[in-house]
């Protein structure tokens, strides 16, 4: 659903999200949690969510570096890890470029047994899940130790707001990052600087005439939250995530007991301006529902009205659906063959004709 989403993303938010208290154990949002960290300024949010990573014992981020399984019984420290790292950080200068590679070797030459007690490369077991090969041995450091420092700058460290990254390719992925820096919002978050220079959460909403909902990154996280009850799902961009109001949506908020008031309010409040057929739009479905359905369906096409006739006459008539035309009528889903076969033996002989090839017919 979220193919722009780097990997192993998902699964870090969904456990950060646990481990700040905001999902409950079924993975739903905590009402009370969830309603008190929207509602706070965004800097706040944010440190929030990056001190619940820095100081869990629980959350295992040797787990979460996509290529490595860890198995067996043997434990790692992964809040030691974490808080190695920062202080590490904490020493490079700020608003400075450094090369990652070269960080990595000069961490493997200075400090290699960052994580393992009494230097110990043999007692964790760990596979390589793109060869299956078992990672043990300080011959798979870059593999394994090399690996999750990687990780760490090109993942929580970044998707948390403390780092920015640069790769040669523009829309190159974060883990392809080959230098990184801190961020303007480091200083906020590690403590030592004012969280109310973040940015303001307060960008109008963009609603168009096709019933798409543009929510810019910079709108209140309450306000997406409650669009996205109201909306299906589309893509994010850079500057905003795409929502679009389906029946579907409205009615799926409609069983949570979402009326379609609240999302009028919501839209009178929030958006830049409201389309005056999405007004309509939105009146009509609370009065009438869903008037308008577009399927896909099975279409027969004959030569002439009588074989339509003839065909509407025989045994195959429970396989038709409405006419469209003198020559034209809807076939039901999975009897294609069946009413082929029936035309077959009154004489007509058909075939199915994809789409693409009816298209290109009809060009000619």
């Amino acid at each position: 659903q979220f193919p722009n989403v780097p990997p192993g993303l998902v699964f870090f938010a969904t456990t950060l999200l646990h481990t700040a208290g905001l999902l409950t154990p079924d993975n739903l949002p905590d009402p009370e949690a969830a309603r008190s960290h929207l509602a706070a300024k965004r800097g706040e949010a944010l440190a929030a969510l990056f001190h619940a990573w820095r100081e869990s014992e629980k959350h295992n981020d040797l787990h979460h570096v996509p290529h490595l399984h860890p198995e067996g019984e043997w434990k790692n420290n992964p809040l030691a890890t974490r808080r190695f790292l920062l202080d590490l950080l904490a020493a490079l200068p700020e608003k400075t470029w450094w090369s990652l590679p070269a960080f990595l070797a000069d961490l493997r030459r200075d400090f290699p047994d960052f994580q393992r007690p009494m230097g110990d490369y043999d007692s964790w077991f760990i596979r390589d899940a793109r060869s299956g090969e078992f990672l043990r041995g300080f011959e798979h450091w870059d593999d394994v130790d090399g690996a999750l420092i990687r990780y760490l700058i090109t993942g929580p460290l970044h998707w948390l707001g403390l780092l920015d990254l640069a790769a040669p390719k523009e829309d190159a992925p974060p883990h392809a990052a080959t230098a990184f820096r801190f961020s303007h919002r480091a200083a906020g978050l590690l403590g030592s600087a004012d969280l109310s220079k973040f940015q303001k959460e307060e960008a109008p909403l963009h609603i168009r005439s096709n019933a798409r909902i543009g929510v810019p990154v910079l709108a209140p996280r309450v306000v997406r939250y409650q669009i996205a009850r109201f909306c299906h799902w589309e893509k994010a961009t850079r500057h905003e995530y795409r929502y679009r109001l389906t029946p579907r949506s409205l009615e799926h908020a409609r069983n949570q007991g979402l009326e379609i008031r609240h999302l009028q309010m919501l839209l009178a409040r929030h958006g830049s301006s409201v389309p005056p057929n999405i007004v309509k739009a939105l009146d009509r479905w609370a009065q009438r529902g869903t008037e308008a359905r577009l399927q896909t369906v099975l279409v027969l096409r004959l030569g002439s009205p009588d074989a339509l006739q003839a065909l509407r006459k025989s045994r195959a008539a429970r396989f038709l659906g409405d006419p469209l035309g003198p020559t034209t009528i809807i076939v039901r889903a999975g009897a294609g063959e069946k009413v082929l076969a029936a035309l077959a033996e009154m004489g007509y002989l058909g075939e199915f004709v994809d789409q693409e090839q009816d298209i290109c017919r009809d060009k000619k």
